[in-house]
């Protein structure tokens, strides 16, 4: 009976010592990848604020140009702006001024026009007034032409006065008859020709009375002759009275020529002494608008020049915009860094106190890496906060140090761990032995390996609290499992090698001095 149950808490022993090993050489491996995890982590962190102080450094170095380059940015921009308000107003005063020159332009060309007609007018007047001139004297000579000719016709008008006096009586006596005998010849010649010659006859009776009367009317002259020397009496009267009235005429035309050639010399004077004035004052437009486009153009050119030049500027202050987007893109990387940085959280120990403070509580309450002016306010550059640089290689210090505390923590906790794992893997080889020699009823050698067994466990147990404590840090920064296990298995080693060295000792205390010998 005792023989089996000392087998019995041997198996036992046997078998929680196979489990201990099992979980002590997965341990090792969790302990070894946990290590791994937290170096890169580690690494990994101390990179980045590698980077970061280099950033902040690279910042420090062209802080001073990026404040000169925000700040002859601002005058250029400044600058520019006023450039462009006066380039605005120099546009409106050319569009102004163009509008007025081409208003007088229009006007001074209509001016011309005018001139231009007047010009017209007046060479008209003159070739209207030579002609006149020229008319004139030909009318002269005419009117001298014809006054000799009345002289040379004189004679013969006396002559044809005297005629007329002498043949006129007998004319206007006889005329009367000699159309009354016309007039009944005529009907005579009808008669005849119609074959009335009953009214022939009586018709030739009274023609040839009528005849007789006016014969005695003649007193001896031919009717024919009556007429011949009065008509020529009369013409040369009339041509002689018409070439009186024609040179009357001609003297009238003469006068009024005369009048409208004078008329004409006066308009035409007046029109020269009028188109010479504003000749004149053609003259002095024509000099104000040449001048007036001159300016226009050196207007022009300066707007020109003045646009160039604002392009220019703007090239350059694109170029110092650039520039300046360079430094504030880096102090927006470092700022982004550091909001990484300061997001840290503070590690706790089962008690709540800080085990590792986080790297916002190291720096304090209402840290803030930006500067600010003399106010107490952000200071805005461009648009832009400005950081602190100093401030900002504050932040990596507090990280530095944040890893190193954190590098201790869990270097402490790995420390236990091994030791713990230590601890298990001793006893469980020599409960292991213990519960072997047991299960061949070997009792007080059992016994004592299962007391060196759970002494080992109690020590390791007592030397991982006392080294490492069991606060397990890194259960949460390196995302390894929680070690508790292996304290548990340790504690459960130490009782069943505590159950079975109280067997074996019981068991070997009952024996013979023989048989114990004999066991031994």
């Amino acid at each position: 009976m005792k023989n089996i149950l000392i087998r019995v808490f041997s198996g036992v022993l046997a078998l929680v010592c196979l489990i201990c090993l099992v979980i002590g050489a997965v341990n090792i491996k969790d302990i070894l990848d946990c290590k791994d995890v937290w170096e890169k982590i580690r690494k990994d962190a101390l990179e980045s604020f590698e980077m970061l102080e280099d950033g902040i450094a690279q910042l420090k170095e062209n802080e001073e140009a990026y404040t000169e380059g925000v700040s002859a940015y601002e005058e250029g921009l400044e600058s520019y702006e006023a450039g462009q308000n006066k380039l605005a107003a120099g546009g409106a005063a050319l569009s102004s001024g163009q509008a007025a020159y081409d208003a007088n332009a229009a006007k001074l060309a209509e001016a011309h026009k005018q001139y231009e007609e007047g010009q017209r007018t007046l060479e008209q007047g003159k070739a209207e007034l030579a002609q006149g001139k020229a008319e004139l004297e030909q009318g002269k000579a005419a009117v001298e032409a014809g006054k000799a000719q009345l002289e040379a016709n004189r004679e013969a008008y006396e002559e044809g006065k005297a005629q007329l006096e002498r043949v006129a009586p007998i004319y206007y006596a006889a005329k009367p008859y000699y159309d009354a005998c016309m007039a009944l010849k005529a009907e005579y010649d009808q008669a005849v020709a119609d074959g009335d010659m009953v009214k022939a006859a009586i018709l030739q009776e009274q023609v040839i009375e009528q005849q007789m009367i006016l014969n005695a009317t003649l007193g001896g002259y031919s009717i024919n002759t009556i007429i011949t020397e009065y008509e020529a009496g009369q013409a040369k009267i009339a041509e002689y009275e018409a070439a009186q009235a024609k040179v009357a005429a001609g003297e009238k035309a003469i006068a009024e020529a005369e009048q409208k050639i004078a008329e004409g010399e006066k308009n035409i004077a007046e029109g020269e002494a009028k188109l010479a004035a504003s000749k004149a004052v053609l003259d002095e437009n024509d000099r104000k608008l040449a001048e007036a486009k001159s300016e226009l153009d050196k207007g022009y050119a300066n707007y020109a020049a003045g646009k160039a030049q604002l392009e220019n500027g703007a090239a350059d202050l694109a170029e110092g915009l650039k520039q300046l987007e360079v430094y504030e893109g880096g102090q927006q990387q470092v700022a982004q860094g550091l909001d990484l940085v300061i997001a840290t959280e503070t590690y706790y120990n089962k008690k709540g106190d800080a085990l590792v403070e986080s790297i916002a509580d190291r720096l304090g309450p209402n840290f803030s890496y930006w500067k600010t002016d003399a106010n107490g306010y952000p200071l805005i550059l461009n648009d832009e906060q400005v950081l602190d640089l100093e401030k900002a290689l504050r932040v990596c210090r507090a990280g530095r140090d944040f890893v190193d505390d954190t590098t201790e923590a869990v270097t402490g906790e790995l420390t236990a761990r091994i030791i713990h794992t230590a601890a298990l893997l001793l006893s469980s080889l020599v409960g292991l032995a213990a519960g072997i020699v047991g299960l061949f009823a070997r009792t007080l050698g059992s016994a004592v390996a299962s007391t060196v067994c759970a002494g080992l466990g109690i020590i390791g147990l007592a030397a991982g609290f006392i080294l490492g404590g069991f606060e397990c840090p890194l259960s949460r920064i390196a995302g390894a499992s929680a070690p508790g296990i292996i304290c548990g298995m340790l504690i459960t080693l130490t009782c069943a090698a505590a159950a079975h060295t109280v067997i074996g000792y019981i068991c070997a205390a009952k024996k013979t001095p023989a048989a114990t010998a004999a066991a031994t």
